[in-house]
């Protein structure tokens, strides 16, 4: 960097002369004879970083041309040295206090001074590379936080649009934490008489977890017999068969772990609905319980099984098993950012505590107590945002 110094200097005979001296050690030296002219010669100079300036001056003294240059307000940073003809103590803790980088006494010798100018101008080399390198990681980190908003936009297009079906309702609350995660819900027509629903959560957040939320929900909602992972071609008429809910998550299961490099894996329950008889068919890969809203009897009850997690295991077995709907039944699928919320003293919401919400809140309509549902919880945690993303579905069937 450009070795240039403003010296500050009311004395004319000192001035000049340390300018010849300084000048001589290959310093360019603009001068100023007092405070206010130091700030305008700063103003012309706007690449001036270092002062050398005398204590005592007319019009704004050394100290506090020092308070002004040091305020956070002040437009660069500056390396101040103060310069004085007060050798003692009391005077080099007064000028430290005003924020003096450096104290020199006026009679100290010029290979001393050219030396803390020296050590003066390493300092500014270092904090303007600091400087110039936290510009970077703020443009780096504007661009990554609208890469992460892109991110998020794309999943909220992933979430389902269609959630009416024949003598089926089906609603859902998406809302992501702060980072991107990985949950995602989904549900799809499979064929006349049969619906699919869906919830998973991958491991973790950020963008590794959000890819691998992406690739699995494109592997699920292909939907052509051709290449599904929810059914299997045939030669006969209709041509394909739906793969039971076990085999869809043991084919992802598969498919990730050999296809993951970064260690991920996740959780999930699959079901399919006959939207015609109620029955329903499920399977879990280390998912929590579904909750099952039982509206005749008016109880809830949990849907679980004991799993292993997708995506980690190739030895993984899973099973379907199935439970029958009566007409108004509910049956809501959900992520742990609901039941592991926490309020102020570190409890849990639970499972237990969900399943009961679900019986409290059974008169709502579907739509609106999946929405009411997750105010619930995050009035209970008291909470302006969640930890995890919470994600929430609602299956409702109305019988034939």
């Amino acid at each position: 960097m450009t070795k240039e110094i403003l010296l500050v200097e009311d004395n004319k005979v000192m001035l000049m002369m340390m300018s010849q001296m300084l000048t001589s050690r290959g310093y360019q030296v603009v001068m100023a004879k007092h405070g206010l002219e130091a700030l305008e010669k700063l103003d012309e100079h706007p690449s001036i970083q270092l002062v050398l300036s005398d204590w005592m001056m007319p019009e704004l003294n050394g100290i506090e041309l020092c308070y002004r240059l040091k305020n956070q307000d002040y437009s660069r940073y500056i390396f101040f040295v103060l310069l004085s003809g007060r050798d003692d103590k009391d005077s080099i803790v007064e000028g430290i206090n005003a924020g003096a980088n450096d104290f020199v006494a006026k009679d100290t010798n010029i290979n001393e001074l050219d030396a803390r100018l020296k050590a003066g101008f390493r300092t500014l080399d270092l904090h303007n590379q600091l400087v110039d390198k936290n510009i970077e990681l703020d443009k780096a980190y504007a661009t990554i936080q609208q890469d992460l908003e892109s991110a998020s936009e794309l999943i909220k297009r992933m979430l389902p649009t269609q959630t009416r079906f024949k003598n089926v309702n089906i609603d859902y609350t998406h809302i992501p934490s702060a980072q991107i995660g990985g949950d995602m819900l989904g549900c799809m027509q499979l064929d006349e008489d049969h619906i699919a629903i869906y919830l998973f959560d991958v491991a973790g957040h950020g963008v590794a977890s959000a890819l691998m939320s992406f690739s699995v929900q494109q592997s699920i909602s292909s939907n052509s017999a051709s290449g599904s992972s929810v059914k299997r071609k045939k030669d006969t008429d209709p041509y394909y068969i739906l793969l039971k809910p076990s085999e869809v998550i043991s084919h992802l299961n598969q498919t990730y772990i050999s296809q993951d490099q970064n260690n991920l894996y996740f959780t999930m329950v699959y079901a399919v609905l006959n939207v015609k008889t109620g029955l329903l068919t499920y399977s879990f890969a280390g998912h929590p319980p579904i909750v099952w809203l039982q509206k005749t009897n008016r109880c809830s009850e949990f849907i679980e099984q004991e799993s292993f997690v997708a995506g980690m295991f190739d030895f993984a077995d899973y099973t379907t098993e199935q439970v029958q709907l009566k007409a108004g039944d509910r049956v809501f699928l959900y992520s742990d950012g609901i039941t592991e919320a926490e309020d102020q003293l570190k409890n849990q919401y639970s499972e237990s505590g969900l399943k009961q919400l679900v019986l409290d809140q059974c008169d709502e309509p579907n739509d609106v107590q999946t929405d009411k549902i997750v105010s619930t919880v995050c009035d209970w945690s008291g909470a302006a945002q969640f930890d995890d993303d919470i994600s929430l579905l609602a299956l409702e069937w109305h019988g034939e």
